[in-house]
């Protein structure tokens, strides 16, 4: 299983690749570090217990730790990228 892997984010016209990190999985949750240049997001997602169960419900993610400085239109559209782009890594790796 990856526990380090990096993802690629298109934001504001530009391309960032952004380093993750698995810190904790259980039959139940797993928690991914996402860390930028300034700043680190944890995010907690319900995709163990989903995959467990056979669910077609989508995954339900939490922030956890860290924040965005200035939230607004496109810090929401960073924050969905972000999501969008590990759920098909945990979706294609953790099987």
């Amino acid at each position: 299983m990856k526990t380090e892997w990096t993802i690629n984010v298109h934001y504001l016209n530009k391309q960032y690749s952004l380093k993750t990190l698995l810190e904790y999985h259980s039959t139940q949750i797993m928690r991914i570090r996402v860390k930028g240049k300034f700043n680190d997001l944890l995010f907690e997602n319900n995709y163990p217990a989903l995959k467990a169960k056979n669910s077609k419900k989508g995954i339900k993610w939490k922030l956890k730790e860290g924040r965005l400085t200035d939230v607004n239109h496109k810090s929401t559209l960073l924050i969905t990228h972000i999501l969008q782009e590990l759920e098909y890594t945990i979706k294609h790796d953790f099987i």
